[in-house]
């Protein structure tokens, strides 16, 4: 498969680069550690105003009408400059879905509100103890709408949203549903992270809501849900692949300057072989991610590519988090360097959407039955 970028996708990578670059200083980024929303508004404004919101929107609702893979691409820049704000969330989390399986209505009224920066759209992906594709929340027939019972676990910018998709199980099969946080029987507790983004544990009781609010007007077998979470999957991987590249390039640095016994660091076998194994880990996730998100951005089934490159953002990213810190010594424990950043995100998204283990059993169920 050809991974080369077309003459767009690298004007588009590169003004998202551009703009976090700018923004997402390390003094910017100590003075929003501060902020309990874990909201950079300035960039989001940027983002906005160069309608990177829109980039996987269609331009029927005012957006670029790009497709999934550059979406990654502007993820993987985000992840590169860990700056705080909800684009996994609003963009694969939120409006991806809609703009993929909505209905008309319901994308004119949730994404233009995403393009124009105003709207903060997120997914109730994830429970304690259940499978993502076969959630334990349930929906159940109340007249013309429907009553949603259960507990969402990690919801990121829960706080922010406008909206919220919930994946509920019913009677018949499965829907994902659009609700309104601030509804009636929605409760929001928060919960802290290891990369201090606030989730938010979603309890929902006996929320009532209409028959508009199931996306795309249909139930189904899980087949919706499964996409959203093969493409929520993928796009948080990217994330990662940005985390890690920059993380070795910030550690190669180092090693490169840093002297001991009058040699830099990156002359010692162990430090060198360090690297290397960092830098194959890398490739490994910005190769599988680029993949999986390749096939699904062409409408393939890519159950065991997104797998696969799941399994590398979390193995990988773990790897490379761990070797970036060891490498830097004492100094990756002091705040005001930016290595830790990189750490933290890694390992916040190596337990979203599935850790290292159980999704490579879920690859080995997948390979056996093939």
């Amino acid at each position: 498969m050809d991974f080369t970028l077309t003459d767009e996708q690298q004007a588009l990578q590169g003004l998202a680069a551009q703009i976090l670059t700018d923004k997402g200083t390390l003094l910017r980024l100590k003075e929003l550690d501060a902020s309990d929303d874990w909201f950079d508004r300035e960039t989001w404004a940027e983002f906005a105003t160069a309608n990177l919101l829109g980039v996987a929107v269609p331009e029927a609702q005012g957006g670029l009408g790009f497709g999934f893979l550059e979406l990654c691409l502007v993820l993987q820049e985000q992840g590169r400059r860990v700056v705080p704000m909800p684009l996994w969330a609003t963009l694969a989390a939120g409006a991806l879905p809609i703009a993929m399986f909505g209905t008309d209505a319901q994308r004119d009224a949730h994404l233009p509100g995403v393009v124009a920066g105003t709207t903060v759209l997120t997914g109730a992906l994830e429970e304690f103890g259940a499978d993502p594709e076969a959630p334990a929340t349930t929906a159940t027939r109340n007249g013309e709408g429907w009553t949603i019972t259960g507990v969402k676990a990690t919801v990121p910018a829960a706080h922010l949203a406008a909206a919220v998709l919930v994946p509920a199980t019913t009677p018949e099969v499965i829907g994902v549903f659009i609700v309104d946080p601030k509804a009636a029987g929605v409760t929001l507790g928060r919960q802290d992270t290891m990369s201090h983004e606030p989730r938010f544990e979603v309890t929902l009781t006996d929320v009532q809501v209409g028959a508009d609010a199931l996306l795309g007007g249909t139930l189904d077998d899980g087949t919706t849900l499964r996409a959203i979470l093969d493409h929520a999957t993928v796009a948080l991987c990217a994330v990662s692949a940005g985390c890690a590249q920059e993380a070795i390039r910030i550690a190669a640095e180092h090693v490169t300057n840093r002297k001991q016994f009058d040699r830099p660091l990156a002359t010692f076998q162990a430090v060198g072989q360090r690297m290397a194994d960092s830098f194959i880990d890398t490739q490994g996730m910005h190769l599988t991610m680029l993949g999986a998100a390749s096939h699904l951005a062409l409408g393939e089934a890519a159950r065991e590519e997104v797998a696969t490159a799941k399994y590398w953002a979390a193995e990988g990213g773990s790897r490379v988090g761990f070797a970036c810190l060891h490498v830097h010594g004492g100094i990756s424990i002091d705040v005001d360097y930016p290595i830790h950043r990189y750490f933290l995100w890694l390992k916040e998204n190596e337990f979203t959407l599935g850790a290292a283990t159980p999704t490579l059993a879920r690859l080995g169920r997948m390979l056996a039955a093939s």
